[in-house]
C-alpha cells in the first residue's frame, strides 16, 4: 500500500526530531511544521493521535528487523540450543542492517530515546500501574525481541533476576553506542558501520559473561 506524502513526511519529520532531543523535547505542533503541513490535525487525520504516530514510526522499521531477528534466531537453533554469540548477533545485526537503510539513520537514536524512560528489565510491555516508558510498541511488534532477550539471559551464568538485568544493561550498551555511531557519521565520522558491529558484538558478549557477584 502506497504512503501518502504527507503521512511519510509527519513519520520522518517525528522520526528525526524524536531522535535528537526525546518524545517530551517535541511537541505535535513541531512535527506538522517541520513536514511541511498546514493543517495542525495532520497527526490526528493521519495516525488517530501522538502515540499512534509514535506507532506508526515504530513499525516503519519493526517488521523488517523482528524478519531477520527471527531468522537468524531460527538458524542459531539448527544444532541444538545456541552459544551466546549467535544470539547476540541475532539481536545486533538487524539493528545495523536497518541503521544502514538510513541517509543518515535515526533509528538507533529513536530506541535509545524511548530506552531512556525504560524500566531496567523491559522484556515485556508492562501491566498497568507498572513502572513503563513513556512510550511502549505494540505487544506484537516486541515479540520477538522479548523472547530473543530472555534467550540470551538463559545463556547467562547468573540468577534469572541477574541475568535479565544484564541483558537491559547490555541492551543500553549497544543501542547507545549505534546512536552515538549515528551522530558521529552524520557529522562526518567515516567509521566503518561492519566493523564497528564486529567490535560492539564482541563487546556485548563480553559485558554479558562478566560473572555476577
Amino acid at each position: 500500500m502506497a504512503v501518502s506524502t504527507g503521512r511519510l513526511a509527519l513519520l520522518e519529520a517525528a522520526e528525526e526530531l524524536i531522535a535528537r532531543r526525546g518524545i517530551h523535547g517535541v511537541s505535535a505542533r513541531e512535527v506538522v511544521k517541520a513536514a511541511g503541513q498546514r493543517n495542525n490535525s495532520a497527526i490526528a487525520y493521519h495516525f488517530g493521535s501522538w502515540h499512534g504516530l509514535l506507532d506508526a514510526v515504530w513499525s516503519r522499521h519493526a517488521p523488517r528487523v523482528n524478519a531477520q531477528r527471527a531468522a537468524l534466531t531460527d538458524a542459531a537453533h539448527l544444532d541444538g540450543p545456541p552459544a551466546l554469540e549467535p544470539l547476540v548477533y541475532a539481536y545486533v545485526h538487524p539493528l545495523v542492517t536497518e541503521i544502514a537503510r538510513g541517509r543518515p539513520s535515526y533509528w538507533a537514536r529513536f530506541n535509545e530515546q524511548w530506552l531512556a524512560t525504560a524500566p531496567l528489565v523491559f522484556l515485556a510491555v508492562p501491566p498497568p500501574g507498572a513502572v513503563q516508558a513513556d512510550y511502549y510498541p505494540s505487544d506484537e511488534s516486541l515479540a520477538v525481541l522479548a523472547s530473543l532477550l530472555e534467550a540470551i539471559a538463559q545463556r547467562l551464568d547468573l540468577a534469572e533476576s541477574d541475568a535479565r538485568r544484564r541483558v537491559g544493561l547490555t541492551v543500553r550498551f549497544v543501542i547507545g553506542s549505534f546512536a552515538s555511531w549515528e551522530r558521529a557519521h552524520e557529522a562526518g565520522d567515516a567509521t566503518d558501520l561492519s566493523t564497528f558491529e564486529s567490535e560492539i558484538v564482541e563487546l556485548a558478549c563480553a559485558m554479558l559473561r562478566v560473572p555476577g557477584r
